[in-house]
């Protein structure tokens, strides 16, 4: 970063420096003081302040004194007045609501004229909420729909150059159409554009040569879409950070003996053991950091992609079940799949992600438990199945199912010989615990669990 003259340069070299407070205030500064004095005879213009993150990809030249007509703009989009109303209400209401991942995103949009255009259809969308929260309706949200027709229309036209439809921009654009697809619910819309975008990183080879941004993005939004019909997955799975992570956790010699027991019970289990210990090095990285200040809650933070995606990417990729059986393995494996998917749910929802699928999940896991019987002569197996066990059912505030899986709770502990349901929670407690879920749950079902109903 450099001072010429009258400017501010901030290039890939050194960006973090655009996060200093002077430099930010001198931008915003400079940024209000001639939009107030290009638009002083008329209504006034809301002053803006861009805000870029650190990339290796793009390098940005700010400049604080933007002239009138924006013809010296360095961004690759239009600014009109409309738009920078837009960007103003994103950067002031970022101050005081959390919105996952919004400054990455709008740094991406700023580097494609497609994706712009979508940013301005979620910031009027967005606004239109917060000024007619009664009532909003995304279907009569006109602004939203017209800047979504327009962003459509030009990539399907970019789709049409040979050169353009496997770029980077016409990607980031797909994201940004899937993201919007999820954030409304229109899932129909969302299979076409994640099958479309699949389409296209097959052509390019894979996620090689993409920003790592775009690969995270893209392995997120396809498991986000896939878990609400716990469907396969689209694309391949981004789990670089995970891996080393995994490699840089101390082993637990309890936890991995009654994995290397689970996995000598059956080949079958393998895949299940390796995603076990995965999400073992989630709960504990989780644990060791979810009481710090802005933990999972800071705009910018992917590390939540890093680890979330790529667990339940191969948890959707597990084999299931052709059809119930009375104590085959298959439903054992399936138990678990779905009682870690549910973990993931419920950790979603508390770091404001989306997690509709709650509801799916929790009715698939009680229907296969009515309808499993765990071999009580495998241990790894019963072990495991009361970990499962508990776990939903702190996550299953009420009926229906909760009965049911409080009765298959007691009588896991009784099999056990577990006396009550402190000591019956001591014992899951050592395999897999994620705190944040489970410190306001704890008393309910432990006092559930000891309730004269459950020991008849």
């Amino acid at each position: 970063m450099a001072h010429v003259g009258d400017f501010i340069f901030v290039n890939t070299s050194n960006p973090d420096r655009f996060r200093d407070k002077d430099i930010q205030r001198t931008v915003r500064k400079r940024v209000m003081r001639d939009i107030g004095k290009a638009r002083r005879k008329s209504k006034q213009t809301p002053a803006v302040t861009f805000v870029w993150q650190p990339s290796h990809s793009l390098t940005r030249l700010v400049s604080p004194d933007p002239c009138p007509s924006l013809g010296s703009n360095p961004l690759p989009v239009e600014i009109d007045p409309r738009a920078l109303e837009l960007i103003h209400f994103m950067n002031a209401e970022a101050e005081y609501n959390y919105r996952p991942f919004r400054k990455i995103w709008f740094s991406m949009a700023l580097s494609d004229k497609s994706a712009f255009i979508l940013c301005k259809a979620n910031a009027a969308m967005f606004l239109e909420e917060i000024q007619h929260p009664d009532t909003f309706r995304y279907e009569t949200c006109q602004e939203t729909l017209t800047y979504y027709g327009q962003c459509v229309r030009q990539v399907t036209e970019r789709l049409s150059n040979a050169q353009e439809r496997t770029s980077e921009g016409i990607l980031t654009c797909i994201l940004g159409l899937i993201c919007h697809d999820l954030y409304v619910g229109t899932l129909d819309r969302w299979t076409y554009h994640i099958q479309g975008l699949a389409r296209i990183i097959k052509i390019r080879g894979g996620f090689l040569g993409l920003d790592e941004r775009v690969q995270l993005f893209a392995s997120w939004f396809d498991v986000l879409g896939s878990v609400t019909k716990d469907a396969l997955p689209n694309l391949p799975s981004c789990s670089i950070y995970l891996d080393e992570l995994v490699k840089e956790t101390r082993p637990q010699t309890q936890f991995d003996h009654l994995l290397d027991d689970l996995e000598r019970v059956s080949s079958d289990f393998d895949s299940l053991a390796t995603i076990l210990r995965r999400v073992r090095v989630l709960a504990e990285y989780i644990n060791n950091r979810y009481s710090e200040p802005g933990f999972w809650k800071v705009e910018d933070d992917m590390s939540p992609l890093q680890l979330l995606a790529p667990i339940t990417h191969e948890l959707l990729s597990m084999p299931r079940p052709d059809e119930l059986a009375s104590d085959g393995f298959e439903n054992f494996r399936e138990i678990m799949r779905l009682a870690l998917l549910i973990l993931l749910c419920g950790l979603k929802a508390i770091y404001g992600f989306s997690a509709v699928e709650m509801p799916t999940l929790q009715n698939k896991f009680i229907r296969l438990v009515e309808y499993t019987k765990v071999n009580h002569q495998s241990f790894p197996l019963q072990r495991l199945q009361l970990w499962a066990l508990v776990t939903v059912a702190m996550l299953q505030p009420g009926e229906p199912g909760r009965d049911l899986l409080i009765r298959e709770i007691f009588a896991c502990m009784r099999s056990f010989n577990l006396p009550d349901g402190q000591n019956g929670m001591k014992s899951v407690q050592s395999f897999i615990w994620i705190e944040i879920i489970a410190k306001d749950k704890v008393r309910r079902l432990i006092h559930d669990m000891d309730s004269p109903g459950m020991t008849d």
